[in-house]
């Protein structure tokens, strides 16, 4: 496929969303029904269903054909049947297994609002739209709670890993979101991350221009690793603070790889601290402060399938990983002290990523708009203890 008809298809793609209704996601639903149109003409069922349910998995979409919870027109229909104009296509959902009043309590702070659009800044530890295991309790359904029983359905423009802490930008519309969507794509909005990294970065200033591509050779598909072959990566980095045995940096994304800053840190031998993916701890303890530290941690990943395993199991194992990270931040804000073992503690438990910075011009105001969110107290903690410890 050439760049020029990919392109055409992304414009299309965001068009078509613009004139679609979006669900409340406040709702807790218990089915969703779908009208087939002229172009889906010929389209397999379960092709149809997946396109119109990015948060559901081929695996889940098989159990919902398998326990004859996709009907055709009233009746059970196989995933492989094509589908005609006018068919009315129905998923009938399971009950949700996530605490749904969590919706009414997830954390994030407002920094910009509008009539069309805002922006958030939301903590770490927090999935930004429904996916995998997480249908209820994410950043998107919290916003749309916000703005139940109104007209407007919030819309993410950008997204940030569930570790990563800091801003997003959100539409109040479809247009309005399409056009933040289109500035972003012609890469008009400035976006930088504060990233607390491994050892000494040595240049003050620096252009990562590495390719990426898909990890092959991976447990997890969505790693990302450097690619001759892969897709143009570029991230500008400058030195904010040197320490002893970390650094502070601050990222500025050039492109939107998935996974990018993270990639390029560790492509030049300086992964984020805490990075369970791409880094050489999966905590950041008081031990590792000490002179001479001990070797770093980690443990095994959640995420990958073991022998036996079913997609079920991976999520379950996910959410419960998840969960008990979220507890240990939560504690350590408090200003409790998490043990590790008989004589050591936590300091940091996540991926040490913040989006801190945003400059766009506003679609419709022309107005020039530069926001920041202030380093969350966790990381912000964990420099100041580096800091006082020398390390």
């Amino acid at each position: 496929m050439t760049r020029n008809k990919k392109h055409l298809q992304k414009i299309m793609k965001r068009k078509r969303l613009q004139k679609q209704p979006p669900a409340d996601l406040s709702v807790i639903e218990t089915e969703r029904v779908f009208q087939v149109e002229l172009p889906q003409e010929g389209m397999r069922v379960d092709r149809f269903v997946l396109e119109r349910t990015p948060w559901m998995s081929r695996t889940k979409a098989t159990i919902a054909f398998d326990e004859e919870r996709v009907l055709k027109n009233d009746q059970p229909v196989a995933p492989g049947k094509k589908l005609r104009t006018g068919d009315i296509v129905k998923l009938i959902l399971p009950p949700p297994h996530e605490d749904i009043t969590e919706m009414e309590r997830i954390p994030y702070d407002i920094v910009y609002e509008d009539d069309v659009m805002f922006v958030v800044s939301k903590p770490p530890h927090l999935i930004v739209h429904p996916t995998g295991g997480y249908r209820y309790t994410t950043l998107l359904n919290a916003l749309h709670l916000k703005f139940h029983g109104t007209d407007v359905f919030p819309r993410l423009v950008n997204r940030i890993d569930k570790e990563t802490s800091g801003l997003i930008i959100c539409g109040k519309t479809g247009k309005m979101t399409g056009k933040l969507g289109k500035a972003l794509e012609d890469k008009e909005v400035v976006k930088d991350y504060l990233a607390l990294v491994e050892g000494v970065v040595e240049k003050d200033h620096q252009f990562i221009d590495l390719p990426i591509g898909k990890d092959e050779e991976a447990d997890v598909s969505m790693l990302r690793r450097v690619d001759p072959n892969g897709q143009h990566a570029s991230t500008e980095v400058w030195v904010v603070e040197r320490f002893k045995r970390f650094s502070l940096v601050r990222c500025r994304l050039h492109t939107g790889r998935m996974h990018q800053i993270r990639v390029h840190m560790k492509a030049i031998g300086h992964p984020l601290v805490c990075d369970h993916h791409y880094g050489v701890r999966d905590d950041l303890l008081e031990s590792d402060l000490r002179d001479p530290p001990p070797p770093p941690t980690r443990i095994e990943s959640p995420y990958g399938f073991r022998e036996g395993d079913s997609e079920a199991d991976v999520t379950e194992r996910i959410r419960a990983a998840d969960t008990l990270m979220r507890h240990e931040y939560e504690a350590l804000g408090k200003g409790e002290r998490v043990p590790r073992g008989e004589d050591d503690a936590l300091i940091l438990g996540r991926c040490a990523l913040h989006s801190h910075y945003l400059k766009l011009t506003h679609p419709g105001t022309k107005e020039e708009l530069e926001l920041t969110a202030p380093l969350p107290w966790d990381m912000q903690s964990a420099i100041d203890k580096i800091r006082a410890a020398g390390a």
